[in-house]
């Protein structure tokens, strides 16, 4: 039986679609670039006969009308009928519009156009008096009740035709795929706000009781469907378990979804385990062990895109959706010119550098005020200037990139830092052999330090055929490069260092958890604080920011509930110590008005820096006061004192008020924080009845996060509470129907299932791949294979702007 490969089924899906791709330009929306770019499809589509791959959200005015619908809009995955009618609607209001404006019918050549059924979407005679799209896509009449004036004769209708393509998603590697962070289904809420929920990019708080909400969010609903659609198209039939409140209800739509055909054909069963991401907070917001988190965490992303700002459609006018969420990008950005100098460019007069930058011009020249692009000056200035291409060289993780059949982002995933660092370099010196290549430089078996990396991916780089041909593997290698860099590695060794405090001290007392957390809230103000006074807009290496401290907080706060019983204040520390930590935090601010970005801080920025400025002007007058003379004042000046002391005196008054507002309003701000921080606390008896730390107690099992638990006790057939079990139609019919002649079904058991696909509502992290690989190998079933799903792709960065960011509900 052949091995689940989730991007193979992916790049099928799209040769299916052969025949719409060949001959044609196809538009990607945000979504599907960034999920074709991860899976490496782009070429595939060349292949295909495609003509050009362009971005929906960055296409011209005249192209807009082809994708006149958005996420925000009221309709729904299934309303194909609509869109359609919607595509048609608006294609003919700007056709009619286009004319009215310019004050001619429709001439014979466009008729003649509009009528060819090959060419698709009709052509426009001229580009001039674009109309602005803000048609109505109700096709109203916008000049008036009466029937229209002057009706343009658009000879045959262009040919439109809408199908569902269900595999949307970002495969990591063959066995782990997450959903693109600009597609429908990620953007959408995963909670409405109310007591229970923390996010809106989360799900709410699980307490086994039914819901006080009874609207379904919508990425529920889209995530049923997703997975729903995804089975089919892979040929799986589903026996759904689900973990947490979200995810129960995810698992009644998809039962609700299946029919007695998709249940009685024979398919491969596939075992689907849905989890809430809300049960574990503690592991995405921890920095793991995982050289792939590292480099998520560590290399800039693609900057989101906006279509709605740069093209208004006629959906605008229709009743808006639930507000979307804005997740970091999945395309990780790789600078590959920072690894390489000026001097590496100039070894080799290969013309890469001519190549690219007039590659760069020709595509722009849409843009510039002459069609026709100066090849010979560029070539010049090139040959002249010897230009170093550095920012043109940035590279991009792609899934389908192998060394010998290996997937390299699937071979990394499943090591700790050390070993895919070492992994790496044994991928660069095999290539190094392959290319006949030699390098002056030591290497340490066992050991992959930053120099041997540099040097073996320069040698790479000398010839553009060469970067070229190892491109796979240099983006890789320069990736692993820039996160072990001291910069990024400082910062995360340092909250590795403070995560392993807070844990030794949660297994100790409240009083010296609070004082740890107190510590570092402390430190990281002073080093904020004094990295500013010096003039550096950086914290130094090592150091944590006060944002830093806050997601330790979060931290130290979930260690706090999950070890110590609720006190009196409501939270795991008693009055004193949460005091502290009160003012430890009100300080801070004080001393980092810049943190005033995070939701509980909104609207204080100005009163916030206003207040740190006055406070370093006061300083400075109290120097400068102490270095005057009373010799230097002559006997005139004496008589206007006091006068001005009445005034001064008056002014004072009147900012020591506004400083105890300020200060009243931060203490309500940082109030409505710990309130925050308790309902964080309170995971664990929230999650109690689960019971995933009854059995197997031993370190290294409490030690890891949920998934791992999860998987051990399920493999070894133990009991887990909580965990419910979706019957499919005929289950359902066998258990009320037959079962009263004794032909009833036994409830199939998920370690039964030699394929599992575990699905995390929220997302997951490199961490747990790797943990959920652990648990499977310890197991002893290697008959199961086992696929990883997640809503995103989970940095602590991301989980500190999910908990304290825009999507907040703090």
């Amino acid at each position: 039986m052949a091995l689940i490969d989730v991007t193979k089924s992916c790049l099928d899906s799209i040769r299916q679609i052969s025949e719409h791709i060949e001959g044609a330009i196809v538009y990607l929306d945000a979504g599907c670039t960034e999920s074709f770019q991860l899976m490496g499809a782009f070429p595939l589509f060349l292949d295909l006969g495609a003509r050009a791959v362009c971005s929906s959200e960055n296409m011209c005015a005249l192209d807009a009308v082809a994708h006149s619908t958005y996420p925000d809009s009221p309709l729904g995955p299934d309303a194909f009928h609509e869109y359609q009618s919607l595509l048609l609607q608006d294609y003919e209001e700007l056709i009619e519009n286009s004319d009215l404006k310019s004050g001619q019918l429709v001439d014979s050549n466009t008729k003649g156009n509009l009528t060819l059924e090959d060419e698709g979407w009709s052509r426009f005679t001229s580009n001039e008096d674009v109309p602005s799209l803000e048609a109505s896509s109700a096709g109203k009449n916008q000049y008036g009740d009466s029937p229209r004036q002057g009706m343009v004769d658009l000879g045959q209708k262009p040919i439109v035709s809408v199908h569902h393509f269900p595999m949307i998603l970002s495969p990591i590697s063959p066995r782990v795929f997450v959903l693109p962070s600009e597609g429908s289904i990620a953007e959408a809420c995963l909670s409405s706000e109310h007591e229970d929920s923390i996010s809106a990019g989360l799900p709410s708080l699980s307490t086994g009781l039914p819901s006080d909400v009874d609207e379904v969010p919508p990425a529920a609903t889209l995530t049923a469907h997703f997975l729903y659609h995804l089975a089919a198209k892979m040929d799986l039939k589903m026996e759904i378990f689900s973990l947490g409140d979200l995810s129960k209800t995810i698992g009644k739509i998809l039962t609700d979804m299946s029919s007695l055909y998709d249940v009685g054909r024979r398919k491969r069963t596939v075992g689907l385990l849905l989890i809430d991401r809300t049960l574990d907070l503690l592991t995405p917001c921890c920095h793991g062990d995982s050289l792939v988190d590292r480099i998520f965490s560590a290399l800039p992303r693609k900057e989101r895109t906006s279509s709605s700002a740069s093209i208004k459609c006629s959906q605008a006018q229709l009743k808006p959706g639930p507000s979307s969420l804005a997740r970091a990008s999945l395309e990780v950005q790789i600078p590959i010119g920072e690894v390489l100098t000026k001097e590496d460019f100039e070894i080799d007069d290969s013309g890469l550098s001519n190549g690219i930058e007039a590659f760069r011009c020709g595509w722009d020249s849409y843009n510039s005020a002459s069609e026709m692009v100066d090849l010979i000056s560029l070539s010049k200035k090139a040959s002249d200037e010897k230009f170093f291409p550095a920012e043109l060289l940035q590279g991009s993780l792609v899934s389908t990139e192998t060394f010998k059949g290996t997937p390299y982002l699937e071979a990394i995933l499943d090591r700790k830092t050390k070993d895919g660092a070492i992994l790496v370099k044994k991928w660069l010196q095999e290539t190094l052999r392959r290319e006949n290549m030699t390098i002056d430089v030591k290497t340490r078996p066992g050991f992959a330090s930053k120099l041997e990396l540099k040097t073996m991916i320069k040698a790479l780089t000398k010839s553009q055929s060469s970067l070229i041909r190892n491109r796979g593997i240099i983006q890789l290698a320069s990736a692993t490069l820039l996160a072990l860099d001291e910069s990024c590695s400082a910062r995360w060794d340092a909250f590795i260092s403070a995560e392993k405090i807070l844990s030794v001290n949660a297994g100790d007392t409240s009083q010296s958890l609070a004082a740890q957390i107190s510590d570092l809230i402390n430190k990281s103000a002073f080093a904020g604080s004094d990295g500013k006074k010096s003039g550096k807009k950086e914290l130094s290496q090592g150091l944590l920011s006060f944002q830093d401290a806050l997601l330790l907080t979060i931290t130290g706060y979930i260690l706090a509930g999950e070890n110590f019983p609720t006190s009196g204040s409501g939270g795991p520390f008693s009055w004193q110590e949460e005091h502290f930590l009160k003012e430890a935090i009100l300080d801070a601010i004080l001393e980092n008005p810049s943190v005033a970005r995070l939701k509980f801080l909104h609207g204080l920025t100005q009163e916030l820096e206003a207040n740190l400025n006055k406070t370093k002007s006061d300083v400075t007058k109290e120097t400068s006061t102490d270095e005057l003379n009373i010799d230097e004042f002559d006997d005139d000046q004496w008589g206007k004192w006091g006068d001005e002391d009445e005034d001064e005196e008056n002014d004072n008054k009147e900012q020591e008020y506004d400083d105890m507002q300020l200060k009243l309003e931060l203490r309500d701000r940082v109030d409505n924080l710990f309130k925050y921080l308790h309902k964080l606390s309170s995971l664990k008896s929230k999650k109690g009845p689960l019971g995933l730390e009854s059995n197997l107690s031993s370190d290294p099992y409490t030690n890891k996060g949920l998934l791992y638990k999860l998987l051990t006790k399920i493999l070894g057939k133990f009991d887990v509470p909580g965990l419910e079990y979706h019957s499919s139609t005929v289950g359902r019919l066998f258990k009320s129907g037959f079962g009263r002649f004794g032909l009833g079904q036994a409830k199939p058991s998920l370690a039964d299932q030699n394929l599992i696909l575990v699905f995390v509502v929220g997302g997951i992290n490199g961490v747990e791949v790797q943990e959920a690989q652990e648990a499977l190998s310890e197991s002893g079933r290697p008959d199961i294979e086992l696929v990883l799903g997640g809503t995103t792709f989970l940095t602590p960065d991301d989980m500190l702007d999910l908990l304290l960011g825009e999507s907040s509900y703090i």
